[in-house]
């Protein structure tokens, strides 16, 4: 079972403006899920796929990451964050051309950190699940560009 989607914006998603890293990946894309939610979401390639021929485990622990880190960022603002510890559990292989979707959600938040877990998930099927700890910054200029690690 795979998720195809040819246009994510044709079935409610919006494409995102990212710089740095998360663009060398490709296109994010996001959308509002209840009142306060947002999913985000990668239309996998043949160039994010490993010698099996499948999505590379390092491609989706970046969308993951990512995805977190909106999730973080959306809760500490105007502050950033960055990313100290992320553990993955790797569920099921994804295939070029899947569309993967990421969901997260704090667990605690404390004034110097947040606890978040989240998954990646293809037509349904979970792919991935993952936990993480993002520290609060105090200022933008902490991690370089004051961007989301």
């Amino acid at each position: 079972m795979y998720n195809r989607v040819e246009d994510p914006a044709a079935i409610g998603w919006e494409k995102m403006t990212d710089s740095g890293f998360p663009e060398a990946i490709g296109a994010f894309w996001t959308r509002r899920e209840g009142e306060t939610g947002r999913a985000y979401g990668v239309l996998t390639e043949p160039r994010h796929n490993n010698g099996r021929g499948v999505v590379h485990g390092g491609i989706l622990a970046s969308i993951m990451d990512h995805a977190l880190g909106k999730t973080v960022r959306e809760a500490v603002r105007p502050l950033r964050c960055a990313t100290i510890q992320l553990d993955l559990h790797y569920l099921a292989p994804v295939m070029p051309g899947d569309f993967v979707e990421a969901r997260g959600e704090i667990v605690r938040k404390t004034r110097s950190v947040v606890f978040v877990r989240g998954h990646l998930t293809v037509g349904g099927r979970q792919v991935l699940s993952a936990s993480g700890i993002w520290k609060v910054l105090e200022s933008s200029r902490q991690n370089g560009e004051g961007g989301v690690a």
